[in-house]
């Protein structure tokens, strides 16, 4: 499942979509370097991430309606549902993954669970400094240190100009934590993770990221490159499902995702 988890550490990029309505919409796109492309407007996120093997994946999301889309298109495929039902399939799929497991895998895992109950919740701070001008709106820079060790550096523009996407990000981010927590191991402390800490939260909301750089692991990973933005009228076309796609549940998807 680290496929389908690795996607949704961002808030803007982990899923989403605008659907337009019977007109044209205009909408915020952003693309960035490695031509992933994100369109905001009127509620709804699109995200059609590359991966590091050049595949995309294209995700569709709107928390006030309360919808998840996903959309393959190398095979032709594409799911749809709420928080609520992303969340069953995630445990469905836990369930029937632990029942094939060897028994000495099962325990390797709980012990693994425990380990991670057992200890202190580590410690978030957050260090902000004037950034850079990227994409044409200037950053605030927040460093940001698990435990005293560099964890995760966010350049976040908070200028006017970008407050629809501001608005539609805060309104986003309920539905979105919940579809992160759903793909934990069930009984994973939260607390266990920075990005579910206060301070860590403060920085998500506080604007629009631009660019992100992880530690995480030693190296350093670029997860957001933001290039340009750019505010146009896009096609309904843009926003449909295509109607020859196969309608799949959302285990389905997820299973061949994950390459399960």
């Amino acid at each position: 499942m680290k496929k389908i988890i690795k996607r949704f550490r961002s808030p803007v990029h982990f899923l989403f979509l605008l659907l337009a309505s019977n007109i044209q919409a205009q909408s915020w796109i952003m693309l960035e370097a490695n031509n992933s492309v994100t369109y905001i407007g009127n509620g709804w996120i699109k995200s059609i991430d590359i991966d590091e093997e050049g595949n995309d994946l294209t995700s569709i999301f709107n928390s006030s309606r309360d919808v998840i889309i996903m959309i393959d298109d190398a095979n032709g495929m594409y799911t749809q549902g709420s928080g609520e039902n992303y969340c069953q399939a995630m445990k469905s799929l836990r369930e029937e993954m632990n029942k094939q497991m060897p028994p000495e895998h099962v325990k390797m895992m709980q012990d693994m669970l425990n380990e991670q109950k057992a200890k202190p919740a580590p410690k978030v701070t957050v260090s902000k400094e004037a950034g850079k001008v990227i994409a044409g709106y200037q950053t605030s820079k927040y460093s940001i240190y698990v435990d005293g060790e560099l964890f995760e550096e966010k350049w976040i523009s908070n200028d006017p100009a970008l407050n629809s996407i501001i608005n539609t990000l805060k309104a986003s981010q309920e539905l979105l934590s919940a579809t992160v927590t759903c793909s934990l191991p069930e009984g994973w402390p939260l607390n266990a993770s920075p990005e579910f800490s206060t301070e860590y939260k403060k920085v998500e909301s506080s604007g629009v990221e631009l660019k992100s750089i992880m530690y995480e692991y030693g190296d350093a990973q670029t997860q957001t490159d933001v290039i340009s933005i750019e505010k146009e009228d896009i096609p309904e076309s843009e926003f449909e499902v295509p109607g020859d796609y196969k309608n799949v549940s959302f285990k389905e998807f997820l299973m061949s995702m994950s390459d399960m």
